[in-house]
């Protein structure tokens, strides 16, 4: 993994989380990984922008130079778009929507007086509590959203740009595996609760 920016020398990679952390890097200096970072948090801009659009989570944006300028690759690695389901939100989700499905159908008893309304809602209450500490214990073990960042210093790199993008998403989707299983382990073995 770390040897990734020793595979491509004439490209600048990056790879952070949200908090522009780096989990990988190329810079070689501080002004270089300022660069970068700048870099990510503009990428970071434009993800926002195309969600406050209506265009949806952008997975790649590439942004090209006149005259054989630079070439700027930008990966968003979203697990909850993985597919896989890196983390146990989808299927914490699609309990919940089974739960409410299941307590709407029931909350209709026919109790005339009202006292079953009062404690159909005091379950649905404490039904709704208990899933939202589910959903927070989720999110904890849910991986990062990451963002990868890629710079060729010309368009005649833009091939290798791309297949160097290509490897860091890879590398970036192990980061969330491995993160996603340590979560859903700590969980299992009763060390990490909801707060």
């Amino acid at each position: 993994m770390s040897n990734l920016p020793s595979q491509h020398p004439t490209l600048s990679l990056h790879l952070t989380d949200l908090t522009l952390t780096p989990l990988i890097t190329s810079s070689s200096s501080p002004t270089h990984l300022e660069s970068l970072t700048s870099l990510t948090s503009s990428a970071i801009s434009s993800q926002t922008t195309a969600q406050r659009a209506n265009l949806g989570r952008p997975q790649r944006i590439m942004v090209e130079y006149p005259d054989s300028g630079a070439v700027v690759l930008q990966s968003y690695l979203d697990p909850r778009e993985s597919g896989g389901g890196c983390g146990p939100s989808s299927e914490s989700e699609s309990v919940s929507k089974c739960k409410d499905d299941h307590d709407h159908d029931h909350d209709h008893d026919g109790d005339q007086d009202g006292d079953g309304d009062a404690l159909a809602d005091a379950d649905a209450d404490a039904d709704a509590d208990a899933d939202a500490d589910t959903s927070r214990a989720a999110d904890d073990a849910m991986a990062p959203v990451l963002i990868g960042v890629v710079v060729a210093a010309s368009s005649d790199d833009a091939r290798e740009a791309r297949r160097a993008a290509a490897r860091l998403e890879r590398i970036g989707r192990e980061f969330q595996k491995e993160w996603a299983a340590q979560g859903l382990e700590l969980d299992t073995d009763g060390r990490s609760t909801p707060e």
